[in-house]
C-alpha cells in the first residue's frame, strides 16, 4: 500500500517546497516534483507505477492539496459523506485543477453553465466530471481502513453475537478460478488440484470489520451449468455477486496458440478472445439480474489469473472499460498467489455494511441480524 504521506519512489515526505511539493498525474498516481522530472523521457513523463505516458509540463499538473495534509479523511469536505473506492460511485474522489478534492456527486451538484465550481475557491473548470482525474491517494487511505479495520476470526461465532450475516456467489465460465478463489478464501492457501464444482458448493468465513461481527457465506456455482440455469437459480438470495473471468486462456491449446503467434495474428487472436470473453460475463450478469431481483445488490468484476502475465491476453484498459459501462466495481486477482483476494472479500464486506446500515435495517432479510428476533425464534420448541 502505497503512503499518501510521502512520495513512494523517494520516501521523502510531501512539502510546500518546490522540489517536494506533491503533484497528481493523469492516471492518479501521485509524486513529488524532484522524482517526476526523473520520470521524463523525451519531453514525456512516465509513471512508474502504471506506465501511462504524459505529455503536460509540470508546472501544469495540479498540486495534489490532499497529499498535504497532515491529518487525512475519508470524507468529502463538502458534504461530509465517506469517499468510496469504487471507480463508478457518486462518492469517488476527484481532483480539480486548484488541487482540491471533492466526491463525484457533489461536483456535479457545483455545476453551473456547463463548467465545474470548486466549491471551496470557486475556480471554474470545463471539463466533464467523469474525466476528472481520480485522487488514489484518498483511495489508498480508504483501503487503509478496511485494512485496518477487519480481522477473519478462527472460531465460530455464536449467532447471537452476529451483527451481520451476508451471501455472495460466485460466477462465471468453467475453469476461470471461480473454486480456487473460494478455496483461497476459506484457507488462505492454493491448490493446484481441486475439484470442478457440480451444481453448488459453499464455504463461509466469520469477520470482524469497525467493531461489528459479520458471517460471510461464499456460494461457489459451476461454469458448465449455464444453459440449464441452474447456477443462476442457486444465487437468487445472494447480496452479492463476484462475476468472474480469466485475463489468460482457460485451455492450453489456446495459450500456446496465442504464444506462438506475431503480429496481425496475435492482435486478431487477443481481440477475438476479449469480446467471447465479456460476451460470457455479459451472459451472467444477465442471467443473475433475470433470477436476482434484490434492489441494493452489489456487483464486482473479477479479472482472475493476473500473475499469469506471459499469457495473459485481456488488457487492464478492457477490463476497465467493461466494468465502467456496466456500472461494475473491478479487481484483477490470482487465486495462486492470492493477490487481492482478500481484499476483494474485505472491500465487499464494508460495500454491504455501509449500504445495509440501521436505516435500511428492514430493507433485506439477514443483513442485519435482529438478536431480539434471534433470541424469540431459540426459545421456541417444536410441538
Amino acid at each position: 500500500m502505497l503512503q499518501t504521506t510521502e512520495c513512494s519512489l523517494c520516501f521523502k515526505d510531501f512539502k510546500n517546497e518546490p522540489e517536494y511539493i506533491p503533484k497528481i498525474m493523469k492516471c492518479g498516481d501521485t509524486f513529488c516534483v524532484k522524482c517526476i522530472k526523473s520520470l521524463i523521457i523525451e519531453d514525456k513523463i512516465i509513471c512508474a507505477i502504471c506506465k501511462a505516458i504524459i505529455t503536460e509540463k509540470i508546472d501544469e499538473m495540479p498540486i495534489n492539496k490532499y497529499a498535504l495534509k497532515p491529518k487525512k479523511n475519508i470524507f468529502c469536505e463538502n458534504c461530509s459523506e465517506g469517499y468510496t473506492n469504487d471507480l463508478n460511485s457518486k462518492k469517488t474522489p476527484r481532483i480539480l485543477k486548484c488541487g482540491d478534492t471533492f466526491c463525484t456527486e457533489c461536483l456535479e451538484k457545483s455545476r453551473s453553465n456547463n463548467k465545474i465550481i470548486c466549491p471551496s475557491c470557486k475556480e471554474e473548470s470545463c471539463e466533464e466530471v467523469d474525466k476528472l482525474i481520480i485522487n488514489k491517494c484518498v483511495i489508498e487511505e480508504y483501503e487503509n481502513e478496511i485494512t485496518l479495520n477487519f480481522k477473519y476470526m478462527e472460531e465460530e461465532i455464536d449467532i447471537n453475537k452476529l451483527d451481520f450475516k451476508f451471501s455472495v456467489g460466485l460466477m462465471g465460465e468453467s475453469l476461470v478460478g471461480k473454486t480456487s478463489i473460494l478455496h483461497y478464501f476459506y484457507t488462505g492457501k492454493f491448490e493446484q488440484n481441486l475439484i470442478p464444482t457440480l451444481g453448488v458448493d459453499y464455504h463461509f468465513k466469520f469477520a470482524s470489520c469497525k467493531g461489528k461481527t459479520v458471517k460471510i457465506i461464499v456460494w461457489d456455482t459451476a461454469g458448465q451449468e449455464r444453459f440449464n440455469s441452474l447456477s443462476a437459480a442457486g444465487l437468487r438470495g445472494v447480496q452479492a455477486l463476484l462475476l468472474v473471468f480469466s485475463l489468460a486462456p482457460t485451455g492450453q491449446h489456446e495459450a500456446i496458440k496465442y504464444k506462438e503467434a506475431e503480429g496481425e495474428e496475435k492482435l486478431k487472436i487477443q481481440k477475438e478472445y476479449t469480446l467471447k470473453t465479456f460476451e460470457d460475463v455479459s451472459f451472467w450478469l444477465s442471467q443473475f439480474n433475470t433470477f436476482n431481483k434484490q434492489e441494493n445488490k452489489i456487483i464486482f468484476l473479477i479479472g482472475n489469473k493476473c500473475d499469469d502475465t506471459e499469457n495473459r491476453i485481456i488488457k487492464l484498459e478492457d477490463a476497465k472499460q467493461f466494468a465502467k459501462d456496466n456500472k461494475l466495481t473491478y479487481f484483477e486477482t490470482s487465486a495462486k498467489t492470492g493477490k487481492n483476494i482478500q481484499k476483494v472479500f474485505e472491500n465487499l464486506t464494508l460495500k454491504i455494511m455501509e449500504i445495509y446500515s440501521c436505516e435500511n435495517r428492514n430493507s433485506i432479510s439477514n443483513i442485519i441480524l435482529d438478536k431480539k428476533k434471534v433470541k424469540q425464534n431459540k426459545k421456541k420448541k417444536c410441538c
